[in-house]
């Protein structure tokens, strides 16, 4: 069976890559032929990695914005070479699709002005499933202003949420509650993020926390330098850069899941940086946690992972050094997660498809 699937796959960030190439390896174990559709102009999406040469800002902080684009070129080059295991189509041959799959990802986030896009709804589609769609932080209140959206959402035949509280936000919209996956990337063995060929990227000999993270202000700064003076660790930021890091690594998304691999520890303030500390069985804190991650690390039994972003060094350091996570407890509720998931795909695949002939 042909399947699109309409997502963030050409993002600059990890986790919308890894999501996008885990729902796309499952799909092709599953024995379908899997494409990605464009949603977005590609001249955009290179201003995304690269920033602006802005006369304004180049002579207020001419050093920073050169070092921003000089990053953001080795960073796009990296990803443009891993997403080229994607095969694209444009957005009009979705309709030639035997199924089109929204997510996963915060597509269905309308706080965000290109998550506005009735696209990401399956908009003028009948044979559409969602599967691990989440709205971040937007609310029943946003989506009230988007009409149009709500009405797509409705005529989905199955909606798969990747949280609790995207799944009460489409029960309001919908009157159905739908069932609770987990993220693509946890569909597969971690393996299958593992590169055969040799890496590209600069590998640190040292011992070192990683920390992935889009922005860390002073005060956590300065307690992740403190953990590491400690503890005797480099401190290593992967696809952001920090000049306090003794290593900043900028590479794409296959790399990062090595990098990660390859860390004493993790600390991230991300969704997929927690995903993948779990799946390679890392000591990590998640500071601070988003809802997704909340739900997150409920289910595989973390809790105590999320630490606040007034928690001291000695929380840190605790979490880290002392209370060593036993992943054998962990790795069975992924083990059940991923059987439950499973069997919402498969299931929601055929009933998407056999609904879809009827109205053929």
């Amino acid at each position: 069976m042909k399947i699109g699937i309409v997502t963030v796959h050409d993002s600059n960030n990890y986790g919308s890559f890894l999501q996008a190439y885990a729902l796309q390896c499952i799909l092709r174990q599953m024995g379908h032929e899997v494409y990605f559709a464009v949603t977005r102009d590609k001249k955009f999406v290179k201003k995304i990695f690269v920033p602006a040469l802005l006369q304004k800002k180049l002579f207020r902080h001419p050093f920073s914005l050169l070092r921003s684009r000089k990053n953001g070129r080795i960073k796009r080059k990296a990803f443009l070479n891993d997403q080229k295991c994607f095969e694209e189509i444009e957005k009009e041959d979705l309709s030639k699709m035997d199924l089109v799959i929204l997510g996963s990802d915060e597509i269905w986030n309308v706080q965000v002005k290109s998550f506005q896009n009735k696209i990401f709804y399956g908009s003028d589609l009948t044979n559409v499933l969602a599967y691990g769609v989440s709205v971040g932080r937007a609310g029943r209140e946003d989506f009230v202003k988007y009409p149009e959206i709500i009405n797509c959402i409705r005529n989905i035949h199955c909606v798969l949420a990747r949280d609790n509280r995207t799944k009460e936000i489409v029960k309001e919209i919908t009157g159905i509650s739908p069932g609770i996956v987990c993220d693509p990337t946890f569909l597969v063995d971690r393996s299958v993020f593992s590169r055969k060929d040799t890496l590209p990227v600069k590998k640190v000999a040292e011992k070192y926390v990683l920390i992935y993270s889009y922005g860390i202000d002073k005060e956590l700064e300065k307690k992740i330098k403190d953990f590491a003076k400690e503890n005797r660790l480099k401190i290593v930021s992967a696809c952001f850069y920090y000049k306090w890091a003794n290593y900043n690594i900028m590479c794409g998304p296959m790399d990062f899941c090595s990098i990660i691999k390859g860390a004493d520890c993790v600390i991230t303030t991300t969704f997929h940086g927690t995903i993948f500390s779990v799946l390679n069985e890392k000591q990590f804190i998640s500071i601070p946690a988003s809802i997704k991650t909340n739900d997150l690390l409920e289910q595989v039994g973390l809790a105590e992972r999320i630490v606040g972003e007034k928690s001291g060094v000695d929380v840190i350091q605790r979490l880290l050094k002392q209370d060593f996570i036993d992943y054998t407890e962990v790795n069975k509720r992924i083990s059940n997660m991923r059987s439950r998931s499973l069997r919402f795909l498969t299931k929601g695949i055929d009933l998407t498809v056999m609904k879809n002939d009827e109205i053929m």
